[in-house]
């Protein structure tokens, strides 16, 4: 738009959702209109202050006098091209217009008194409408946070563009009278924070609980491959499973006289007498030796019920190598 006062605006276009649709969007519609008209100056063709003016015959030699593009006096040349310019942007922001009873040839105050006539009283029974959903939109215990402040940021911006004036502490006050009892502790820690602000803690609080119940599948997958890895190894010299050659107890295996007294070879591969529980021939160790050989190996097998079979990880907790 040129700075020049006797300009005029060029064809103005709405973006598509600020256009004329119905009473869904009359009132941001109407605030577009007002702001255009007026910041072009021509907010007294709109509202009709600025009357066509009588056409006055002149000396035929004399030139005519140019006003400014907002003078309250203008000839009837510049009333007529000014008012088109109004009428041209009011009409073509509008998606049907011949639905409503708006035709091109309108001046653009017979334009905007058809559509006020149209809105505006339809306009405050939508707004108390819109109003009382807002009011409705109540917090339900399980109801994610940021779910619920989309839902009701929607209805917000339903209710501004037909004409409410729904500001941030109107959410935040429906939000907070709107908490069940388990909930309430939001009102006392946060109830003080702006909306955006309350909006912001609660959804990044929805997310670390989410995450500190979530379990990752991948946290469980290893230890499964690990159990099963160790089951499959199978001795090639007792045929049992669990653990290699070296480190088999029974007779021909690499730690053959290693194992504890608890330990039970297969049948026929018991371990040589020689090197049967410890090969340590300290003092200490026979000392050991013979005060255990004196205790009866039933009482321990009987609380512990010992089997002939090792547990499947003794290689890893059980042995000192």
């Amino acid at each position: 738009m040129s700075s020049n006062p006797n300009s005029l605006p060029n064809l103005i276009t709405f973006p598509e959702d600020k256009q004329l649709v119905g009473l869904n969007n009359w009132a941001v519609f109407r605030d577009h209109v007002k702001s255009v008209a007026r910041s072009a100056g021509l907010n007294g063709y709109l509202d009709g202050t600025i009357s066509a003016p009588i056409p006055v015959a002149t000396a035929p030699n004399v030139a005519p006098v140019v006003t400014p593009v907002n003078s309250r006096t203008p000839t009837p040349e510049e009333w007529e091209l000014r008012d088109a310019c109004l009428a041209g942007i009011v009409f073509q922001n509008i998606k049907d217009p011949r639905s409503i009873g708006v035709t091109q040839d309108m001046t653009s105050n017979v334009m905007w008194i058809a559509l006020t006539d149209e809105y505006e009283n339809s306009s405050a029974a939508a707004q108390t409408l819109a109003t009382e959903r807002i009011q409705q939109c109540k917090y339900t215990t399980g109801t994610a946070f940021e779910d619920y402040f989309k839902s009701l940021e929607a209805l917000r911006k339903s209710a501004n563009d037909v004409g409410c004036n729904i500001s941030n502490d109107n959410l935040r006050s429906c939000f907070l009278t709107s908490l069940p009892r388990d909930y309430l502790w939001i009102l006392q820690n946060h109830g003080a924070r702006p909306f955006p602000e309350l909006k912001k803690h609660l959804i990044e609080y929805d997310m670390m609980v989410e995450s500190a119940n979530h379990t990752p599948e991948s946290t469980m997958v290893p230890n499964a491959l690990m159990t099963s890895g160790r089951s499959s190894i199978v001795c090639d010299n007792c045929k049992r499973t669990g653990h290699v050659k070296k480190n088999c107890w029974a007779h021909g295996g690499g730690s053959e006289g290693k194992a504890p007294r608890w330990y039970r070879a297969p049948k026929g591969m018991e371990p040589s007498t020689a090197s049967t529980f410890s090969s340590d021939n300290s003092p200490a160790a026979s000392v050991a030796a013979v005060s255990v050989t004196a205790t009866p190996v039933t009482a321990a097998a009987a609380i512990y019920d010992f089997s002939d079979t090792e547990p499947e990880d003794w290689n890893q907790k059980l042995l000192p190598w």
